[in-house]
């Protein structure tokens, strides 16, 4: 575990807040709390205000051990977080399928082969477009299109 930060003005936003709540739910109010800290919480230690937390609370800190969050640290993306295929997408893609492909068949044929689509029997429009569904991400349907969009270009003549 990596060791908390000494020096003055290291403490987080967020040990703040965690120190004034926990101190608040011993009966404490602000000014007491800054008097009991000996001061303004900003001048605190990281390891300070985490000791500080501790004893009013038993809990330890409130972010990562002598690291105070970056400037946008709440709102980063989640990580593997996804957007769903849209309906324009789906009918984009189904315009372009036909610019190159003769027919519905060929056309899920070639998305189940390249990008790893389950096959499905295509007897009508709506089995196609489900076909296209099964991309998902937007990401994914992002790709079909830029790939289609290739193919196109290449079959014809300049």
């Amino acid at each position: 575990m990596a060791e908390l930060n000494t020096k003055p003005f290291s403490s987080s936003k967020r040990q703040h807040q965690t120190l004034v709540i926990a101190g608040r739910r011993q009966g404490l109010e602000l000014s007491e709390i800054r008097k009991f800290v000996g001061g303004s919480l900003r001048r605190l230690p990281a390891k300070q205000c985490s000791d500080f937390i501790e004893r009013f609370s038993g809990r330890g800190l409130a972010n990562p051990p002598g690291q105070k969050p970056g400037p946008y640290a709440g709102k980063k993306r989640t990580p593997g977080a996804t957007r769903m295929i849209t309906a324009d997408q789906v009918d984009q893609i189904e315009r372009l399928s036909w610019g190159y492909f003769p027919d519905s068949t060929a056309f899920i044929t070639w998305l189940a082969k390249t990008f790893k689509v389950p096959h499905v029997q295509v007897t009508n429009l709506d089995e196609t477009r489900a076909a296209i569904r099964q991309l998902a991400t937007s990401k994914r349907a992002g790709e079909v299109i830029r790939v289609l969009k290739t193919m196109i270009a290449r079959r014809k003549p300049k």
